[in-house]
């Protein structure tokens, strides 16, 4: 928590959803055991009917859902302009920007992102929302459009786990946004952390500092601290040490949602957990209704 103010809207809904918590069954976590086991534990001596069962997206690979191809849960019309543009680059090579679909920057904090990516020497996919950036609209330098026209490309909106699966793509600049998170551990992408608010700074700090698979941006960005940390990731020393250890994850994520994972158990037990319950209420309501 990083406010002061009792009447902040983020501490206000925490603290309802805390209450809340007390009467929740079952309580279900997308994530998994191997990511968060500390938590977890803790967690779950005081709450026997807690799961984990995530990542989610990896989930529900493991059953046929043809009919729910048309759905998605991004906010954004998304830009298929990007996978082609990605055919084209080395593997590994691209840093992957995405400040998912709330965050907005200063220009300030654009300029200095703009220069960062730019100086890196780096190829870039940016997603650039229309509403990003406080007070008025994106525009672009032409020295920075003419510094960066091989090997820059910006976007509206993309589909993000086919970006990040891609073998293009060689480190993740993001608000560390949950759902981005455990997408970027599910692909294997390295993590550029510049968190935004509500739980993306405790995001930030287990991706840095528990988990080892990324590195952090300090929340007064400069352009000298992007070029060095997009380097540092993608072909630093300290990077290949942080991409073995993210692959550990990708790994036992992968084997959590397979048959006989724990992911893929506990789902299980959620789903006869919660239809018990219902019976049980069901149960009680007719008793109380017959007097």
């Amino acid at each position: 928590m990083r406010i002061t103010d009792p009447e902040d809207l983020i501490f206000d809904f925490i603290l309802e959803v805390a209450d809340r918590v007390q009467r929740a069954f079952p309580i279900a976590f997308s994530a998994f055991d191997e990511l968060e086991c500390n938590a977890v534990n803790v967690l779950s001596s005081m709450f026997p009917s807690l799961y984990t069962i995530g990542p989610l997206t990896l989930l529900l690979n493991q059953s046929p859902h043809d009919h729910l191809e048309h759905l998605s849960s991004n906010l954004w019309k998304e830009d298929q302009e990007c996978l082609e543009w990605l055919e084209s680059k080395e593997p590994r090579s691209v840093v992957y920007v995405n400040f998912g679909s709330t965050t907005v920057i200063s220009p300030e904090q654009l300029l200095e992102f703009t220069w960062g990516l730019a100086n890196s020497k780096k190829p870039f996919l940016w997603i650039i929302r229309p509403d990003l950036v406080i007070g008025g609209s994106v525009i672009f330098s032409s020295e920075f459009v003419n510094e960066t026209k091989d090997r820059g490309l910006i976007a509206s909106w993309c589909p993000q786990e086919q970006m990040l699966n891609h073998p293009s793509i060689g480190g993740c600049l993001t608000h560390c946004g949950w759902n981005s998170t455990i997408e970027s551990v599910c692909a294997g992408v390295l993590v550029l952390c510049w968190p935004f608010f509500a739980d993306q700074p405790t995001n930030c700090r287990y991706i840095c500092y528990e988990w080892g698979i990324g590195v952090e941006i300090d929340i007064n960005v400069k352009r000298q601290e992007v070029e060095k940390l997009v380097n540092e990731l993608t072909v630093g020393e300290k990077g290949k040490k942080m991409r073995q250890k993210i692959m550990e994850f990708k790994k036992k994520a992968e084997e959590d949602t397979k048959p006989g994972g724990s992911s893929y158990i506990n789902l299980d037990a959620v789903i006869k957990s919660y239809v018990m319950n219902v019976i049980l209420e069901s149960h009680a309501g007719i008793h109380s209704f017959l007097g």
